[in-house]
């Protein structure tokens, strides 16, 4: 059901080709120009020490790598070094080069190369030139997954089989880049609105937090009812279907008073040039108000999608296999093509930051904090904010299965913290030796049982 929008719409123009956006349109009362920190939330108290540790090149308790300090991915990130040509980029990042994790060190080296002969470009221009290359050898990879999905869901009930039919539908339209019309969710705005927060907290501007922090205030009253909820009431008479009309127009109505509020806020604050809200606030107006806008395929969006139509399977077996085959889709984490194609849609801040955020250094719950672990210095590691948002609230003795190299990185990580502590960098900065002591108790207790973690303290003064 399309709503004509009845309340304010700002202006809209043509966006300029160098804002790099796939977008068609931008608010246009001004032209804009290309503009996870410790992970973005609930902060870990008593962590200062550790933060201070971080200066010292620890190796990630995960992976091996070097943390990257989260003092200097604020200033990166402040410096806008981003956003400017391409040689400049690598200068800035050379010295960090060690800290990237795979597939991030594989790009940084794509993009090293193409500076060689264009080193004027920005790192938006570069993705864009080397994305349809990489958007050919992604769609092979997608497609037997894809297929296989297809062939799964042969075996869905009627109603199952029509709504998955209908997501590929939506998906088919997305892989090539035709417009398509969108519900609005007000979860996954805040949700997109606490990502960006992340980023804005990283450049520490103390003007933009407080900006973005009051878009969140208003974002959170956002009505979350969608009209397919409302929808799907039985009709039973005129009366009653008027009366569903009204409460979705009056849903549109409060949504679009909202956003009418974070548009005029986000126009005349210091954020107004920031690429990635902008091109939220774009998207989020046509989902508002029904209107067809291009939207690249996301990974995670379509298993969520999925996941809700296969809950609904009463063949567990099938909804199980149906999920495991969509995960195998490849991520920007595991595949250089997905990054590649993500990434060509964002600006060039947004694709530095992408670039060395995971591995920024952050504090790390050996017991999750939401399965009773206590923001106390014994139950903090440090890890990079890949690892860390990857575990989520996973028990440690799981993620050590998944993870087994872990066993050598957390000995490596404690190598370099006796070394610290015997050099007296620890009494530097107000550290005991007995958080070493008691990173290697908890790591031992929490391990599998069939598999303890036994790290060597031998030199530990």
């Amino acid at each position: 059901m399309k709503i004509t929008p009845i309340i304010y719409r700002p202006f809209i123009q043509k966006s300029n080709k160098a804002n790099s956006c796939r977008s068609s349109y931008v608010l246009g009362m001004k032209s804009i120009t290309p503009a996870d920190t410790v992970s973005f939330g609930r902060s870990a108290k008593n962590a200062e020490v550790l933060r201070e540790l971080m200066e010292y090149k620890i190796p990630d308790m995960y992976s091996g790598k070097i943390l990257l300090n989260p003092k200097d991915m604020e200033n990166l990130v402040s410096s806008h070094v981003f956003s400017g040509p391409i040689s400049n980029v690598i200068e800035a990042l050379e010295p960090y080069k060690n800290c990237l994790h795979e597939i991030e060190s594989i790009v940084f080296s794509t993009i090293k190369k193409a500076a060689q002969t264009k080193p004027q470009a920005t790192m938006a221009e570069i993705l864009e030139n080397i994305a349809p290359a990489h958007y050919k050898r992604l769609r092979r990879i997608q497609t037997p997954h894809f297929n296989n999905l297809k062939t799964l869901a042969k075996e869905m009930p009627d109603k199952q089989r029509k709504e998955f039919q209908e997501l590929m539908e939506i998906t088919d339209k997305k892989l090539r880049n035709e417009p398509i019309l969108q519900p609005f969710s007000a979860k996954e705005f805040n949700y997109k609105l606490c990502r960006i927060a992340e980023e804005v907290e990283a450049g520490n501007n103390q003007e933009e937090i407080s900006t973005i922090n009051t878009i969140k205030d208003i974002a959170s009253n956002m009505p979350e009812k969608t009209e397919d909820e409302i929808l799907s009431f039985k009709d039973k008479s005129k009366v009653y279907r008027n009366k569903k009309q009204r409460t979705i127009q009056s849903l549109v109505r409060k949504r679009g008073e909202l956003l009418k509020q974070i548009e005029t806020l986000y126009m005349n604050s210091p954020l107004n040039n920031n690429f990635e809200l902008e091109r939220l606030l774009i998207q989020t107006r046509s989902k508002i108000f029904n209107i067809p806008i291009k939207t690249s395929f996301n990974r995670k969006s379509f298993i969520y999608e999925l996941k809700k139509i296969t809950d609904t399977l009463p063949n567990t077996k099938l909804a199980h296999k149906m999920i495991q085959t969509a995960l195998k889709l490849p991520t920007s984490h595991n595949d250089i093509s997905a990054f590649i194609v993500k990434s060509s849609d964002y600006s060039s801040a947004k694709i530095g930051y992408n670039l060395i955020a995971p591995s920024e250094g952050s504090i790390e719950h050996l017991i999750p904090y939401n399965k009773a672990g206590h923001d106390l210095l014994s139950n903090y590691g440090l890890a990079s904010k890949y690892y860390n948002s990857d575990r989520t609230d996973r028990e440690m003795a799981q993620y050590l299965r998944l993870h087994p190299e872990a066993y050598k990185n957390c000995q490596k990580q404690v190598n370099r913290l006796i070394e610290l502590y015997n050099n007296d960098t620890f009494a530097k900065i107000g550290l005991s030796k007995w958080y070493i002591i008691n990173f290697a108790q908890q790591m031992y207790k929490l391990s599998p049982p069939e598999k303890r973690m036994v790290l060597d303290l031998s030199k530990l003064n």
